[in-house]
């Protein structure tokens, strides 16, 4: 634990117009500081009740990749680290300097910060079928390309009816809109990264950006591009 001089040096190099970044529990140091109050901020997604009950003058945003809020940052787990580290050198370097780093090390050039914590992959796996854990192995890996039911049923070694209603049971979903949600949150990806709406479209299995516009507009998402 930092003790009360660390504190002190983090809260005068904010005052002097320096930058500070909490990286996963690195919020907690911040927030001892007195730095989160008023502040927007964020953390792991396994404790951000813990960092709101914590310090009820900041503002909590669930499920985002890192926050910045007046020269305050801070983000999610260990790996979000690289993220803000990529943000704080487009910042102060370009995104040029910040994309000969990501190639270097064979990441993302840059996520937005408001991209959620867990995947789409990872948000409906926490059943225990193993079954559907079958079928969403194919989806997962076959998303981009046309999955008929009689497919999945097969995968899963029962009848369609009975697919569609393990799937629904496990995950909420039926098959096709959890294919759809993939695709989506690709196509999303995508776009943050520079991509078109019609060449998106393309590169998650749809013939034309029609569709994923509808999508997008459906979730509420800025179809723009």
């Amino acid at each position: 634990m930092p003790d009360a001089g660390t504190f002190a040096r983090l809260r005068d190099h904010h005052a002097a117009g320096g930058t500070l970044a909490g990286v996963c529990a690195g919020a907690d140091a911040l927030g001892r500081a007195g730095l989160l109050d008023g502040r927007r901020c964020t953390t792991h997604h396994t404790v951000q009740d813990e960092l709101a009950r914590l310090y009820p003058r900041a503002h909590v945003v669930r499920d985002a990749l890192y926050v910045v809020d007046e020269r305050v940052v801070t983000s999610a787990g260990v790996a979000s680290g690289i993220d803000v580290a990529l943000h704080l050198l487009s910042v102060r370097h370009g995104p040029h300097a910040a994309g000969q780093v990501a190639r270097t090390m064979v990441v993302h050039a840059h996520r937005d910060g408001a991209a959620r914590q867990i995947s789409m992959m990872f948000r409906h796996r926490s059943h225990v079928d193993e079954t559907v854990h079958r079928v969403q192995d194919l989806i997962d890996t076959q998303f981009t390309e046309r999955l008929p039911l009689n497919l999945l049923a097969r995968t899963a070694c029962c009848s369609e009816r009975t697919v569609t209603r393990l799937f629904r049971d496990a995950t909420g979903l039926t098959p096709l809109a959890y294919q759809t949600a993939l695709r989506l949150e690709r196509a999303e990806h995508l776009i943050a990264q520079g991509a078109t709406t019609e060449t998106a479209a393309r590169d998650v299995g749809y013939e034309d950006a029609r569709m994923l516009r509808r999508l997008r507009a459906r979730t509420g998402v800025r179809a723009t591009r």
